[in-house]
């Protein structure tokens, strides 16, 4: 008997591990009824063998997981909910949400929506290969949402119902805020290193420093992703990507929204098919560039440097940069490659081509910082203005730590001598908006201050 059970356990543990989070070292909640499921077919069930895992696998294959929250261009009236089921696609998916905790029952909360886009995710060979399961995405949105509120929801497909969690919207007043910021997690375990396999020990451990700097602070209320998520946007990165994503969850199930951008290494449809935009992406399409009104004094910019950058990108640019920056204490942008990078040739079409045609936008309206990825390095620019050190210039900060291997700065140039700096550090920074100013810290991974620097409303 004893053999028999080993032997049992040895064929359906390598399905069961896909239900498991190895990183908060707790089984999801459809994994209590797989294991108990499987308890009773070793212990007394007579049924065909067949059968049994059938069982098994119907039970399991609809679990709702890698829960988020997208933020887009309202925060504070509208956010995507988005998740994942396996195995099978089926037929009602929907959100139940309310602005009190109603303890994960479904019945008792006052809103529901459907999701309004579902589909199987794209599966290469690699992915079959790398023994990741077939994923079903789910997105919905939630409309006419009140200002600086918490949400609790459930997510549900067919009649499995995920555990509650919440978000804060955002907000539409002058109130004080915090957003974390970082880019390029898409490496960081041991060889081979450009897996799509976990571990991916660095990328796990900034993420148990966001959920850390998370829970001590109420007012961090979301965080901007500067790209490069996975090796590639395939579905065995993105798979584990959201696994490790998870880590992020609050200890009080709070989740920390999106917003979203776009880099070299996310180019695969399976980032338009788990990251969608909502409203957004049904006007603009999959261009992955918009801004995000935060509170009535602050605008993000998010651009997309993996499309063309002049034509109407940048017309799209001039055009909300001439509206938003009279308006708006604080204006700011967010993309992946790199205007001033202090590891690649800054004289590359890539990064030249970014420089020329949205860095004299940004000092016509006089935008207040600029957040750059890509480079795998802790960096802060001089204030940079016509190309040269000028005091009321632009500040350049970068270039994406959030797990990935870190490479070594060329210390010879220009924009990164005193004041500026660089240097070899996994990070992720906290930017926090006050009526006087923003402060910009960068935190490393064990949770100590890397860099630290004031700016001053322009007006």
């Amino acid at each position: 008997m004893y053999s028999l059970l080993l032997s049992g356990f040895h064929f359906v543990w390598k399905p069961l591990h896909l239900f498991m989070n190895p990183y908060k070292m707790k089984l999801l909640p459809s994994v209590s009824l797989v294991l108990f499921l499987l308890f009773s077919m070793f212990l007394g069930s007579c049924k065909p063998k067949e059968e049994k895992q059938q069982v098994l696998i119907e039970e399991a294959e609809l679990a709702p997981r890698h829960l988020r929250v997208i933020w887009t261009e309202d925060p504070s009236s509208y956010a995507v909910i988005s998740w994942t089921s396996m195995f099978e696609h089926g037929k009602n998916h929907r959100v139940y949400y309310d602005t009190v905790s109603r303890g994960g029952d479904k019945l008792n909360y006052s809103f529901q929506v459907l999701a309004s886009k579902n589909g199987a995710i794209s599966m290469e060979d690699e992915d079959f290969k790398e023994g990741v399961p077939q994923g079903y995405y789910h997105h919905a949105d939630l409309k006419d949402l009140k200002p600086s509120t918490s949400y609790y929801f459930v997510v549900e497909t067919d009649d499995l119902v995920s555990e509650e969690f919440y978000f804060i919207s955002g907000p539409e007043d002058d109130r004080e805020f915090s957003l974390l910021w970082g880019g390029d997690s898409r490496m960081g375990g041991p060889e081979p290193r450009y897996a799509g396999r976990t571990p991916h020990v660095d990328r796990q451990a900034m993420n148990r420093r966001i959920k850390s700097m998370m829970d001590e602070d109420p007012d961090i209320i979301g965080f901007i992703h500067g790209a490069d998520y996975g090796t590639t946007a395939d579905w065995r990165h993105l798979y584990w990507w959201f696994e490790d994503h998870e880590i992020v969850i609050g200890e009080d199930n709070r989740l920390l929204p999106l917003i979203i951008s776009r880099g070299n290494h996310d180019m695969q449809i399976g980032f338009e098919e788990n990251f969608w935009l909502g409203e957004t992406q049904k006007r603009r399409g999959f261009d992955y560039y918009f801004s995000t009104q935060m509170g009535s004094e602050t605008t993000i910019f998010t651009l997309n440097t993996e499309i063309s950058v002049a034509g109407d990108q940048r017309e799209w640019l001039e055009e909300n940069l001439a509206v938003k920056r009279p308006e708006k204490r604080w204006v700011l942008v967010n993309y992946h490659r790199p205007a001033y990078p202090v590891v690649k040739d800054p004289e590359n079409a890539t990064f030249k081509r970014v420089r020329e045609t949205w860095v004299p936008i940004f000092e016509k309206h006089n935008i207040d910082l600029a957040l750059e990825s890509d480079g795998h390095i802790l960096k802060r620019t001089v204030p940079i203005r016509k190309n040269k050190y000028d005091e009321s210039g632009i500040i350049y900060i970068g270039e994406g730590g959030l797990g990935v291997p870190q490479r070594v700065a060329d210390s010879t140039r220009w924009f990164i001598q005193p004041p500026g700096f660089a240097m070899s550090a996994h990070n992720v920074h906290k930017l926090s908006f006050f009526k006087d100013s923003i402060s910009v810290k960068a935190i490393g991974m064990d949770g100590e201050i890397l860099d630290k620097f004031v700016i001053k409303p322009r007006n």
